[in-house]
């Protein structure tokens, strides 16, 4: 016999009784005998055992026995919820629990480390060119006028790294409309990047430190690369979260907002991975060397930058290209081999700049 609480569906008042079992059926009794009902054991729909909460056997009528999680015999309903027998003794294992604990932090690792890349990379990838160009566009004009002043280049200058612009792109197969802008962005500094909308903006600071128009046409390669490949579209959505890019995920166009809002976080204070930086150095060489330009130019675009400021840390505004872009030594070795590749096959009578 144990103790229990009986609840007769009718009413909420809690009757303690106490239950046994006879064969197939259980009966149970209020503490004076003044009140007796039984039942046979299929009649019982018995909950799912959960440490710390009372076990409830429940009747078709509503009614139901409550009994203390640790006093129900297993014998009485042996082949319910074994699943539930098996967390309830892994529960009272604590090495059980601990690597419970682990492999939910692993998977939450693995989540964030892995899941989230691998989706926000698909929906970059995926995602209707007329949104990725809202997108740069809302982006853009949230930029303008907070991070984003009109520039303060000569007229001249700028129809001149215009014609230089153009006559570079033009001259890349299959590349969608691209435009060139000019802004004056202190909290930006000395940089450049490519907006999902096909604009590609550079501000007055990083255009007084190219030494040319090779440097420039160089770092142009490069902001292309990075958005052919959606580079600034992939780092946002990462680092949006699990909800943002699962909204996504589902076709909740709304979740663009949050997107949008994460692309002036991230000029100001992130950089492309390593991986992403490899990859527009690959489609700035592969670019550079079909026009007949040494690949190398980037180096020594990124090399000038840091000649002109040899006393200023990386992480200076005036410095922002080459700190969000550094030039590590594997990738300068990746662009002298595509320098030593384009010499090989173009002479070096052929070999010609940007003008």
């Amino acid at each position: 016999m144990i103790p229990a609480v009986y609840f007769d569906g009718r009413s909420t008042r809690a009757i303690p009784v106490t239950v046994w079992r006879e064969h197939s059926v259980l009966l149970w009794h209020t503490g004076d005998r003044t009140q007796h009902w039984q039942s046979p054991l299929e009649a019982f729909e018995p909950s799912a055992r959960v440490i710390g909460l009372p076990y409830a056997l429940r009747l078709a009528d509503g009614a139901y026995l409550q009994v203390d999680h640790d006093l129900l015999p297993d014998d009485w309903f042996p082949r319910h919820h074994r699943l539930e027998r098996v967390v309830d003794w892994l529960e009272r294992k604590w090495p059980a629990a601990m690597a419970g604990v682990v492999i939910i932090v692993a998977a939450l690792i693995g989540l964030f480390e892995f899941g989230v890349p691998w989706a926000a990379d698909r929906i970059a990838s995926h995602l209707p060119a007329t949104l990725e160009h809202s997108m740069g566009t809302q982006s853009l004009a949230a930029l303008e006028g907070r991070l984003l002043m009109p520039t303060t280049l000569k007229p001249e200058q700028q129809a001149h790294y215009q014609a230089v612009f153009q006559h570079f792109v033009q001259g890349i197969h299959g590349l969608p409309e691209v435009r060139l802008r000019f802004y004056t962005a202190p909290a930006i500094g000395a940089n450049a990047f490519a907006m999902p909308d096909g604009s590609v903006v550079f501000t007055d600071a990083l255009m007084k430190e190219l030494p040319d128009d090779q440097a420039f046409t160089a770092v142009v390669a490069h902001e292309l690369g990075h958005q052919a490949h959606h580079h600034l579209l992939r780092e946002v959505l990462r680092s949006s979260g699990v909800f943002i890019v699962a909204g996504m995920l589902m076709g909740d166009v709304t979740s663009l907002g949050g997107v949008t809002a994460g692309v002036p976080m991230f000029l100001i204070n992130a950089h492309y991975s390593r991986g992403f930086e490899a990859d527009a150095d690959s489609y700035a060489f592969d670019a550079l060397a079909q026009q007949n330009i040494d690949p190398v130019a980037f180096v020594h675009a990124m090399q000038a930058l840091k000649r002109a400021h040899p006393e200023i840390k990386g992480e200076d505004k005036s410095m922002r290209y080459a700190a969000s872009h550094p030039m590590t030594a594997e990738r300068i070795a990746h662009a002298d081999a595509a320098s030593r590749a384009f010499q090989a096959h173009r002479p070096a009578s052929q070999a010609k700049g940007v003008h």
